[in-house]
C-alpha cells in the first residue's frame, strides 16, 4: 500500500469509510483468490461482491474509494494467475440518489470501464431483505459489506448474507453510534431487529452495570452470540482512538469456514498492535494506555506452547502449518506464534522435529513435523 506505513494506519483519525475501503478492498482480493483458485475441488463460475452502503465511489479528494478499489483489483488481475474479471459480479447500493448517480458516473468515466465483462449493477433504494435476496438469489459465493446502523437491517438479513457456501459477511460498527442507539427509543425497533432475542439481555446488563467497558464488553459478545450459536466463525478487530482509550470502530469477519478467518487475520495483523511476544492484539492504539493494555493480554506463546503440549494426542507427528491451521481461527495466534512456542517446547526437551524425510531436524520449519518426547 504505497505511501501507508500499515503500523500507523490506524493512528490518523480516519472515516469508517476509509477503514472500510481499505480492510475490505484486502479481504475482498484473498476471498476471491482463495475460492476460484479453489476450483479443482469445486467448480466455481460466478463470485458476487454486495456493498449495501456504497458511497461515491470517490472521496473528496478525488482518491477512491471501496467500489471503485474493487473494481481497481478485478481489473488488475485480468491475465493473470488467478484472473477474477469473468467471474466477479459487483452490486453497489446507496439510498441516496445523489450518491448512486455520483457512483455511476464515476464507474462510466474509468478508462477500463467497456473492458469489464461484469458491468456493476448500481441501485439506489433503502437496504432491504428483499434486496438482499435478490442480489444472492443463486448459491453463489458471496462476500457482503453492511453497516448495521446505517439502515434498518435485521438479525435475518445479516444471517441470509452468508447463507451460502463459501459467503462471507464484513461489518463495520461505529461503537459510539450503537452506545447512543441502545436506549434510544427512535432506533429501539432498528436495536431489536439487529440483536432480537438477545436485546432484552443487554438491557437488563445495562440496568445492573454501569461501567462503560464492561457494558461495551458485553453488548459485543452478545452480538458475535448471534452468529456463534448458529456456528459461524468469527474474527473482530477493534479501533480506539488516537490518544484516547475509547472504542472508535469494530470490524467484523463473519463466515462459515475457518480458513477464511484464517485469511483475514494473515491481513489484518499487519494492521494491528502487538504483544512483546509477538501475538497480535488484533485491534489498533490499544496500547497508548498502560493500566488497560495488560487486560487485554489474554493470549501469549507461552501459554500457546503449553496448549501444544496438552493436545499431544491430536497434534502429535502433525506439521507445525496442520497444527496451525487446525487450531489458529478461534485464537489470535497467528503462524509464527506457532513457530515461537515449538521452540520453547524443544528447548525444554518435550517434542523431537522431523524433517520431510523422517529425520531429526534443529530446523523449525512449517513443513517438519513434531514427536512428543
Amino acid at each position: 500500500m504505497p505511501g501507508i506505513n500499515l503500523s500507523d494506519f490506524f493512528k490518523e483519525k480516519r472515516s469508517a469509510s476509509e477503514i472500510k475501503s481499505e480492510i475490505l478492498n484486502e479481504y475482498f482480493k484473498a476471498w476471491a483468490a482463495i475460492l476460484l483458485k479453489g476450483q479443482q475441488y469445486r467448480k466455481i463460475n460466478t463470485l458476487l461482491y454486495v456493498d449495501l452502503f456504497s458511497g461515491p465511489g470517490l472521496y473528496d479528494d478525488g482518491k477512491p474509494s471501496t467500489p471503485i478499489k474493487i473494481l481497481n483489483s478485478i481489473n488488475q488481475s485480468k491475465g493473470q494467475f488467478i484472473d477474477f474479471d469473468k467471474a466477479v459480479k459487483t452490486f453497489f447500493n446507496d439510498k441516496s440518489e445523489k450518491l448512486a448517480n455520483d457512483l455511476k458516473r464515476n464507474i462510466e468515466n474509468l478508462t477500463y470501464y467497456n473492458d469489464i465483462t461484469n458491468k456493476p449493477v448500481i441501485a439506489n433504494e433503502p437496504a432491504s431483505q428483499k434486496m438482499l435476496e435478490e442480489y444472492l438469489q443463486s448459491s453463489n459465493p458471496s462476500l457482503t459489506f453492511i453497516d448495521p446502523l446505517g439502515y434498518n437491517y435485521t438479525q435475518n438479513m445479516l444471517l441470509y448474507s452468508v447463507k451460502n457456501w463459501g459467503s462471507d459477511l464484513f461489518m463495520l460498527f461505529n461503537f459510539n453510534r450503537i452506545r447512543a442507539a441502545i436506549r434510544n427509543k427512535k432506533v429501539k425497533q432498528n436495536m431489536q431487529g439487529i440483536f432480537a432475542s438477545y436485546y432484552h439481555k443487554i438491557l437488563e446488563f445495562y440496568k445492573k452495570e454501569e461501567r462503560p467497558h464492561q457494558r461495551e464488553d458485553f453488548i459485543i459478545k452478545t452480538f458475535q452470540k448471534i452468529f456463534e450459536d448458529r456456528g459461524y466463525f468469527i474474527l473482530k478487530f477493534r479501533v480506539n482512538f488516537p490518544n484516547r482509550n475509547q472504542t472508535s470502530h469494530y470490524l467484523f469477519f463473519i463466515s462459515k469456514v475457518h480458513i477464511a478467518i484464517t485469511r483475514a487475520k494473515e491481513i489484518m495483523t499487519k494492521y494491528s498492535d502487538t504483544q512483546e511476544d509477538g501475538v497480535p492484539l488484533f485491534g489498533a492504539n490499544l496500547k497508548q494506555d498502560p493500566l488497560f493494555f495488560p487486560s487485554l493480554c489474554v493470549y501469549s506463546v507461552k501459554k500457546l506452547s503449553k496448549i501444544i503440549l496438552k493436545k499431544h494426542t491430536d497434534f502429535n507427528h502433525k506439521t507445525i502449518e496442520e497444527i496451525y491451521r487446525e487450531h489458529n481461527y478461534s485464537t489470535n495466534y497467528v503462524k509464527q506464534n506457532y513457530k515461537d512456542a515449538i521452540e520453547i517446547l524443544i528447548s525444554n526437551n518435550k517434542i523431537t522435529l522431523f524433517d520431510k524425510k523422517g529425520n531429526p531436524t534443529k530446523r523449525i520449519t512449517y513443513t517438519a513435523k513434531i514427536k512428543f518426547n
